[in-house]
């Protein structure tokens, strides 16, 4: 573990340039790690990772998913359940040595642990999905078997993992079919098993999310569940101590950002999420935290960067509320910049635009988009842009119209008359 703590460390570096490189990119699918803090209190989401879960946990009567819903419900609070479909399939296979990342499995993963998996899963026990769907809780989808989108050999060595973006798609629409057929639900958020984007045929995690419909749902905070110690006190104890030290040294310190919990055994087989969970709900209702699932969090503020308050978010919502793609990949708004013409053309194309089955970079996405908008936006001046939403008969506003003698439109002030166009085209 102290290797992979400093792997960790080593790495954070990396993944932040990669963020800005990210940031450079407008994407039909934003990787959600946290937003701008919502106004008017403080709201926190929580996701539980790798259930439904029915194992019994030891000296309790109840399954491990029936004790967090009932702290849950105790609280009133609502989160986002990471279910998978179910791990029975993933045999011929042998169980790893406890405190490794072998765990479960050799060649994959096992849910709840190996050996037991009918007690695991979406598929499995579909009356605990009744009980979090009852109890007004979210579910995305972490893939129905869990299986790896591509090789980490580093931590995971060898196990076993999909090739092709077909076959990840098709392990994401297995879960997602399952869900709405049984049950009327859709998703419309997705987390990689191991947070593992990259798969071997040069696709990734977006390009699966993006066929989907999916936003790639991250985490800013970890909640530690997954990590063994020598006790369960222990266990429990890094559970709860990370976050009191965070919130007692700024109480706003999560708000607008998101937890990552697990529905399920850590590596030492143990379930310190089931003592953690009413500590850490405390600490959080203490400072006036409401625990909300993540799209509710999304629905009062979409971006990191955008204040939810600002004038033009409404215009912002109104897009995103109709699937259009306004935002960068790392789920930054980026106001200030100056708005192109390939921006403009992203912005008006509908959701269907990007769903073929294949890698699209940001040329091809801009190529896909300029095909779909039957307009011809040749710069992105202010004049231009309001030329442009006059030729599809937009009504447009008063803060359209100010920019109309500007050379340079930031992405801010292009957006009402996006909008409008939007609206225009739709009819």
């Amino acid at each position: 573990m102290g290797l992979y703590q400093l792997a960790r460390r080593v790495n954070a570096k990396r993944k932040a340039f990669l963020k800005m490189q990210a940031g450079k990119i407008m994407s039909p699918v934003r990787r959600i790690e946290k937003v701008f803090p919502p106004k008017g209190g403080r709201f926190v989401a929580m996701t539980f990772d790798d259930g439904p879960d029915a194992l019994t946990v030891e000296g309790r009567e109840s399954g491990l998913t029936d004790i967090i819903l009932d702290e849950l419900r105790r609280c009133g609070d609502k989160v986002t359940f990471d279910v998978i479909g179910s791990t029975a399939g993933n045999y011929p296979d042998e169980k790893g040595a406890d405190g490794t990342f072998m765990w479960s499995g050799n060649a994959y993963d096992h849910y709840p642990c190996f050996g037991m998996d009918e007690l695991a899963g979406a598929k499995n026990r579909p009356e605990l999905v009744e009980k979090i769907l009852s109890d007004g809780h979210e579910i995305s989808n972490h893939g129905s078997t869990h299986t790896l989108f591509g090789r980490m050999r580093a931590v995971y060595g060898a196990r076993r993992h999909f090739d092709t973006l077909p076959q990840v798609i098709g392990d994401l629409d297995d879960l997602h079919s399952y869900m709405l057929d049984k049950f009327g639900y859709k998703m419309r958020l997705g987390r990689p098993a191991h947070y593992i984007d990259r798969i071997p045929d040069g696709s990734d995690a977006y390009d699966a999310y993006r066929v989907m419909g999916y936003n790639y749902m991250a985490a800013s905070f970890d909640g530690a569940g997954w990590q063994p110690r020598d006790t369960y006190d222990l266990e429990v104890r890094d559970m709860v101590e990370p976050l009191a030290r965070a919130l007692d040294s700024d109480p706003n310190a999560l708000n607008g950002q998101i937890i990552f919990q697990k529905d399920g055994c850590n590596m030492a087989r143990r379930t310190p999420i089931a003592d953690a969970l009413p500590q850490q709900l405390k600490i959080l209702h203490d400072l006036g935290y409401k625990v909300v699932s993540v799209s509710e969090l999304l629905d009062m503020s979409p971006f990191e960067d955008l204040d939810p308050d600002a004038e033009e978010a409404g215009a912002v919502k109104y897009l995103l509320d109709r699937g259009h793609t306004v935002g960068y990949k790392n789920n930054t708004f980026g106001g200030a910049r100056t708005v192109t013409p390939e921006e403009l053309y992203i912005m008006l194309a509908s959701p269907e635009t990007f769903r073929e089955k294949r890698h699209m970079g940001q040329k091809d996405i801009y190529q896909a988009a300029k095909r779909a908008v039957n307009l011809d936006i040749g710069g992105a001046s202010g004049r231009e842009i309001i030329k442009a939403a006059e030729s599809v008969g937009a009504e447009l506003g008063e803060r359209a119209m100010a920019i109309r003698d500007k050379k340079t439109v930031t992405r801010l002030e292009a957006v009402p008359a996006i909008a409008d166009m939007v609206r225009a085209l739709e009819k």
